[in-house]
Formats: C-alpha cells, structure tokens, sequence
C-alpha cells in the first residue's frame, strides 16, 4: 500500500495558522483530537491532517498521511503568537 507524498516544508520556519477544522483557533485546545489545520508560510499554503496534543503553552501536531490517521509524516510545535498562531514543523 503506497501512502501520498506530503508536500515539502521549511523545517524550523514558523507558519501562520489560518485555520483549524475550518475555524480561525482561539485556543491551543482547538489544536487536540484528530485536525485539519490550514497553515501559509514560505513554501505556500499546506493542509496538515493529524493528531493534536496539547503541553505547557503549546500544542503538538503529529501530521499524518491521507485523513490524519496514516503513516507520521512530521511533527509541529503550535504557539501563539500575537493574535493568532504559528506552527513550527521540526
């Protein structure tokens, strides 16, 4: 079974958070469960399906392949920033 590529990312780099699940997030706890969350940064526009955790002042985003419950493609560390958040894969 073959599981879709994910597109390439600036590790290390902060991307702003546009959406989770559809809705601009308020708090880290919009981060938890099974998400979606639309990030934009220096390679464009991603979607991140995935599994969401939260921890002291962050969240923790393990992305996934296909709907969020595939193989771990990588990991980002969701923080607030201002009046919204920034994901950081690494």
């Amino acid at each position: 079974m073959s599981h879709p590529t994910a597109d390439p990312v600036v590790s290390a780099v902060p991307y702003q958070v546009l959406d989770v699940d559809g809705r601009p997030p308020r708090t880290l706890d919009d981060f938890t469960g099974v998400v979606a969350m639309r990030v934009q940064g220096r390679t464009g526009a991603h979607l991140v399906r995935g599994q969401g955790t939260t921890a002291d002042h962050h969240a923790v985003v393990q992305e996934k392949t296909g709907d969020g419950t595939g193989k771990d493609v990588r990991r980002w560390r969701v923080a607030a920033d201002g009046d919204g958040f920034v994901a950081v894969s690494g």
